[in-house]
């Protein structure tokens, strides 16, 4: 279910770094692909092996991407598609506090039609609210999400790092806790990442990172639906690359 875990804290980074020179233009497109030994989102395992292509456009305050992940190798069958589109608002603010507004429509061809939701299974429906504080220690993020298909409200909050160790390195840390709050379901998790990013140019970037996820409770994960053997841990590497145009 794309957006926002761990693999969140490594891709995401990776995806708003190449956008991040274009800020005085009006119109900015940054486009990679990201490869990831397990697909993680809000600490639920949902496939191994994955390849995760992205394309975002930006244009004043305004952005809309689309994000779409498939799974590779021997388990792969056992894996659906997705494919993600999603919009936001950056709202006006004082330099030291950002507030993002969106919405995303979290899309599984194999489950229907596209912008179906079938109790869930071809697509859902979310809309979002993050605020963060930019000029705070360690940048703290606070953000909200409801899922109107799933009844489903997420809180969750982050900390991150970054250290230069190099003419073009950084070494980027990250942490995420969050909460889960559905019609018929509930759960807490937590994320620790650490990645390094390299910048080719103002425009072409690529990282390598590892990651590690806890939850509360046996959620339906990929391994679960194999063997019966629900991850309440989690251990994964990642690695990208991005360009900005």
């Amino acid at each position: 279910m794309k957006q926002l875990t761990l693999a969140a804290a490594l891709l995401c980074a990776t995806a708003i770094a190449p956008t991040a020179y274009a800020q005085d233009a009006e119109l900015s497109v940054s486009t990679g692909v990201d490869f990831t030994s397990q697909y993680v989102f809000r600490g639920v395992s949902l496939a191994d092996d994955a390849v995760q292509p992205y394309v975002e456009a930006s244009y004043g305050d305004f952005t809309v991407g689309g994000w779409f992940s498939t799974g590779i190798g021997a388990n792969s069958i056992f894996a659906g598609d997705e494919f993600d589109l999603y919009v936001g608002y950056s709202v006006p603010l004082d330099s030291s506090i950002s507030l993002d507004l969106g919405a995303t429509y979290y899309h599984y061809p194999q489950g229907g039609d596209f912008f179906e939701t079938k109790d869930g299974a071809a697509g859902t429906y979310e809309v979002s609210a993050a605020v963060g504080f930019g000029d705070v220690p360690l940048s703290p993020t606070v953000a909200a999400y409801y899922d109107l298909t799933l009844e489903a409200f997420t809180l969750e909050g982050g900390v991150g790092h970054s250290v230069e160790i190099g003419e073009a390195q950084s070494l980027d840390l990250g942490l995420t806790v969050g909460v889960v709050d559905g019609d018929g379901f509930s759960y807490e998790w937590g994320t620790a990442s650490a990645a390094v990013s390299h910048a080719f140019s103002d425009d072409v970037s690529a990282y390598i990172g590892a990651n590690f996820a806890l939850n509360s409770e046996d959620v339906l994960d990929f391994d679960s639906a194999i063997n019966g053997d629900p991850k309440g841990s989690m251990l994964w590497l990642g690695t990208g690359i991005s360009a900005g145009f």
